[in-house]
Order: structure tokens, then C-alpha cells, then sequence
């Protein structure tokens, strides 16, 4: 029994100063490499960046009918858009739009709106349908019902992307032409917000 004991080491005991040491050296470095993954998460794609190109998302006329009946926006999380209805009958709507964006009739056009990234730091962007406008949850920028800037910290107005309509009538957005969301004195809109906002 002796011999056994001669063999195997003595283990020392920890001492508190060593072991809060490790402890501290331990609790950082989890906290710092959480904070690492976290920053490296925002890097990867997130849901929203499954459609690329020139996308036909539906008949335009009825797009528009179920957009005007919900009085919101038709939000394609596949796409990270929402798709929302201006008017073509106003000249500032027009001169700001109506190059890059499809019209339907005389008062009717489509739009296609980067929803999913806020101009500010890319947080999302979710409609207030009290408001009846979008507005970002993260540092609370608003934006009116054609994705122009209203306030908050934002640079400038929602990007959006070029679309129009196809022959057969669908309402056909290009993913590849991504377009600087207006300045922050574009207000073609003049859109006040219609009740409570979502964001305090």
C-alpha cells in the first residue's frame, strides 16, 4: 500500500487566487468570442437572399388590388422587398419614379422596396400598419409609404430595385439593379403618419 502511494503524484491544491484567475480569464474569453461570432453572423446571408435576377412576383392588376385592400405593402421575405403602390399621376412622384419603376395606369404603379435593410445599419425594416409607415425597429428611422425618409438616423430613403411590367401584365423586379434609396429631402410622398407609431 505504501509502494502504490509512492507512485502517483501528489496533487496540489488549487489555491482561490489561481482559481478566480481562470475563472476571469475564462468568463472574457467566452464573452469576447461570443461577441466575435456575433459580428461574424452579420457577414452571412440571412433569409431574404433567395431570389436573384429578374423576378416575376404576379399579375400586376391584382398585386395592386391586394395592396390597396390591405393598406399594406405585399412584404417577399424570399427577396427581402416589400412591393408597394405610387402614383404616376403626380408629376414629383413621376420625375423621382418613373424611369426605374413600373407603371400600370395612369394613377397605378409598382415598386419594389429593400425592406429588409435599413439604410442606417441594415436592421430590418417591418411596415407599422397604424402608422402606415415603415419604420426600423433598431434605431427607429421611419420611412413614408414610398420607402422615403421621414426621420430617425438613416442616410437617406429605403433602396429599391429597378422593375416593370412584362407583356403578359406581370409585375417583373430585376434583383441585380439595386437602386440608392432617395435623399432625405426627396419627399414626393408628403405623407404624414395616419396614427400611433410601432416604435416608441
Amino acid at each position: 500500500m505504501a509502494d502504490d502511494d509512492k507512485g502517483r503524484p501528489k496533487l496540489k491544491p488549487v489555491e482561490r487566487r489561481t482559481f478566480l484567475r481562470y475563472s476571469l480569464i475564462g468568463t472574457v474569453s467566452a464573452g469576447l468570442g461570443g461577441f466575435a461570432l456575433g459580428t461574424l453572423g452579420m457577414l452571412w446571408p440571412r433569409e431574404g437572399d433567395g431570389l436573384a435576377g429578374e423576378v416575376a412576383l404576379g399579375d400586376a392588376r391584382e398585386l395592386i388590388e391586394e395592396i390597396e385592400a390591405e393598406r399594406s405593402p405585399l412584404r417577399i421575405p424570399e427577396g427581402g422587398i416589400s412591393i408597394l403602390v405610387w402614383d404616376p399621376s403626380s408629376s414629383s412622384a413621376m420625375r423621382a419614379y418613373g424611369d426605374d419603376h413600373a407603371i400600370v395606369d395612369d394613377t397605378h404603379g409598382l415598386m419594389a422596396v429593400n425592406s429588409q435593410s435599413c439604410p442606417h445599419l441594415g436592421c430590418g425594416v417591418p411596415w407599422c400598419q397604424a402608422s402606415q409607415w415603415f419604420e426600423c425597429p433598431c434605431h427607429g428611422s421611419r420611412y413614408n409609404r414610398y420607402g422615403e425618409w421621414t426621420g430617425g438616423p438613416a442616410p437617406r430613403g429605403l433602396d429599391r430595385y429597378v422593375s416593370f411590367i412584362a407583356d403578359d401584365g406581370q409585375f417583373v423586379v430585376d434583383l441585380s439593379q439595386e437602386l440608392t434609396g432617395p435623399a432625405r429631402t426627396a419627399n414626393a410622398l408628403e405623407q404624414p403618419p395616419e396614427g400611433p407609431s410601432c416604435v416608441a
